[in-house]
């Protein structure tokens, strides 16, 4: 990010370069330390099955593109993506087609040789476009709820990256490092920054080969609703108006200005509730996604809490907010508080539908069970001293 600041090529294609070069990262470590292509649930060999199956490789071939031409299609026919906020990432990907035409036939083939199961759901597809009549309808209608939330969140995630990281460009590198202001402001966008880039990565690379591909998707209306009013447009458009729990405008900096101990360490505090939140993020790796089962994760703050990224960001908001301290009287801290509350619980029930649709994977049921005997909540009522009488 430092050695493209003065690269003479827009901000998409500079951002498009920090991606690829996270992304290479993170797809090395997984396949050559962590060797995830030779887990079970990947169903690949170490070593190719077959030799070269052309048509199968190009019916898989037709039934990506088709595909992504659908979702194309829907980027030109669905007006929210003529806003320009999506400029970039329609930039972007055009700037990207000619390298994924050549590519994909290539990583097709390849993983087709090493699948013990090569009759997958693209396959599936591009026979049906062939005119043959599809023998598993669930297949496709799985492949299409997979790539409904990558052609909803892609977008999102690329867009914001990009703005980050141009906003990051734009800043000045001499801010004075012993102002904790600046130091606040650069660190919180910093932390938000490596949050959608590594979820821009993790929405890109939905691969076989590295053991990132989608499971199962949310099987219910609810699910999906909860999740996606929480994102533009459906934030924007409902979310903000109905639950605008910061109407005064003000937060923790002016309140706290005039006492530097209590705002330096309250700045710190938030500081820290971010930072596991995008540590929550990067400790999904290639696995990060909504609405999708693509691998549990145990690691990074997921080894004390089930849900350390909603329930940090929660508390953030509360202490840059705090809307128990309004400037416009206690009935707007009142109402504002309550608001908020009203988002904690859209996000509990984020976690709620989450929770019932990883539960049908045993390995998630095998994490629940070791968060309830030894996870954070587990640890503090141990060490809790015990009242008389009670179990």
């Amino acid at each position: 990010m430092v050695t493209l600041r003065s690269w003479q090529q827009p901000d998409y294609v500079k951002t498009l370069a920090v991606l690829a070069v996270v992304a290479l990262v993170m797809v090395v470590v997984d396949l050559q330390f962590y060797r995830v292509q030779l887990n079970a649930s990947s169903d690949l060999s170490a070593a190719p099955l077959r030799p070269f199956n052309v048509k199968r490789t190009l019916h898989k071939l037709a039934g990506l593109w088709f595909t992504v031409g659908v979702i194309a299609a829907l980027y030109w026919l669905l007006p929210v993506y003529a806003d320009s906020f999506y400029d970039p990432f329609k930039q972007a990907a055009l700037y990207s087609l000619p390298a994924l035409v050549l590519l994909s036939p290539l990583y097709i083939a390849f993983v087709d040789s090493l699948q013990r199961q090569p009759e997958d759901a693209y396959a599936e597809l591009g026979r049906l476009i062939a005119g043959d009549r599809s023998r598993d309808w669930s297949m496709l209608a799985a492949l299409g709820r997979g790539w409904i939330i990558k052609g909803f969140f892609l977008p999102l995630m690329f867009v914001y990256t990009n703005n980050d990281l141009a906003a990051l460009w734009a800043r000045s590198p001499l801010a004075p490092a012993d102002d904790f202001e600046h130091f606040f402001s650069f660190g919180i966008d910093l932390l938000y920054l490596v949050d959608v880039l590594f979820a821009a990565v993790a929405y890109t690379l939905t691969l076989r080969l590295t053991d990132s591909h989608m499971r199962s998707t949310e099987p219910t209306v609810g699910g999906w609703v909860i999740c996606l009013f929480c994102y533009p447009p459906f934030w924007s458009s409902v979310g903000v108006k109905y639950l605008a729990y910061d109407q005064d405008g003000a937060y923790w900096g002016q309140f706290l200005a005039s006492y530097p101990l209590l705002y330096g360490l309250w700045g710190s505090i938030i500081l820290a509730l971010v930072l596991v939140y995008a540590w929550a993020t990067v400790s999904f790796g290639l696995r990060f996604s909504n609405l999708t089962n693509r691998g549990i994760i145990t690691n990074g703050p997921y080894r004390w809490v089930k849900h350390p990224a909603y329930l940090c960001k929660n508390i953030s908001w509360w202490m840059i907010s705090m809307p128990f301290l309004s400037t416009m009287g206690w009935a707007t801290a009142v109402q504002s508080c309550l608001l908020l509350a009203g988002v904690n619980a859209v996000y509990w029930l984020r976690a709620v539908t989450e929770e019932r649709h990883l539960a049908a994977d045993p390995a998630y049921r095998e994490y629940q069970d070791f968060i309830a005997r030894h996870g954070l909540w587990a640890r503090i009522r141990r060490g809790l001293p015990r009242v008389e009488g009670v179990a």
